[in-house]
């Protein structure tokens, strides 16, 4: 679904750095903390939230976070509500800046340029040795274009679009563009974000494998000038099912 609606959704990803507080039982009480607070507001579709993907270290993945959080709104609007004059949201911040002071944020916002829900069915997979489900991870990629005009911005996102949606075991696919948030904590060092969310590293791996992801390359050859990569694997999500009723 292309999304040509005046005011566009907004995908608000932050990563948290919990610095030398980052021990297993302070990020699952970050979460907790994360999900009471943070995972419902007026015009929040959908709220992400799980951990740094340790076992993914290419040289573009940023591994300077602990937790990854995601929250779809309807539009900016609902945003600045949620960050401006939601209690919930506020005291959040005051409960972790008590008891995780070092902690430290970086934000990306996105404007969202297309959004596509499922595509093609993957393998059957099976509870796994350690007795849990396949863990879902979320693959976003931030783009800084050599040519920023927003006529090869829509080039290169169509692009993305093309090749990289649409693969087996994708339950969500966004593309989405620089917005004009610009606060203290917020990265701007991108122009297309792309965000992926996989049911499981195996589908995830069979995706890098694939002849479609590597015509991507060919495809955009000359275009990038960074690529920033976040994997997180999710441990919480919630989604607003009904917008209209």
């Amino acid at each position: 679904m292309e999304n040509t609606n005046k005011a566009p959704m907004l995908l608000h990803s932050t990563y948290f750095n919990l610095g030398t507080s980052n021990t297993r039982g302070i990020v699952e009480a970050y979460m907790a903390e994360a999900r009471q607070y943070l995972s419902e507001s007026v015009g929040m579709i959908s709220f992400w939230i799980g951990v740094r993907a340790d076992d993914m270290v290419r040289p573009e993945n940023d591994l300077n976070y602990d937790i990854a959080m995601h929250q779809l709104f309807v539009n900016e609007d609902a945003f600045n509500v949620y960050n401006s004059n939601d209690s919930a949201h506020n005291q959040f911040v005051i409960d972790v800046n008590r008891w995780v002071p070092g902690t430290t944020r970086r934000v990306m916002d996105a404007y969202v340029t297309n959004l596509i829900i499922g595509g093609n069915s993957s393998e059957p997979q099976t509870i796994g040795a350690d007795g849990n489900y396949p863990q879902s991870l979320f693959h976003n990629l931030y783009f800084s274009l050599k040519d920023k005009s927003p006529e090869n911005i829509k080039k290169f996102t169509d692009i993305c679009v093309e090749y990289l949606s649409g693969h087996p075991g994708i339950q969500q696919f966004t593309t989405g563009g620089l917005t004009d948030i610009k606060r203290n904590v917020s990265v701007r060092n991108f122009d297309v974000a792309v965000s992926i969310i996989y049911e499981s590293k195996k589908a995830y791996d069979e995706y890098l494998k694939s002849k479609k992801h590597d015509e991507f390359f060919p495809a955009t050859a000359g275009m990038i000038d960074n690529t920033y990569i976040f994997d997180s694997y999710l441990k919480y999500q919630s989604k607003v099912y009904s917008l209209t009723r």
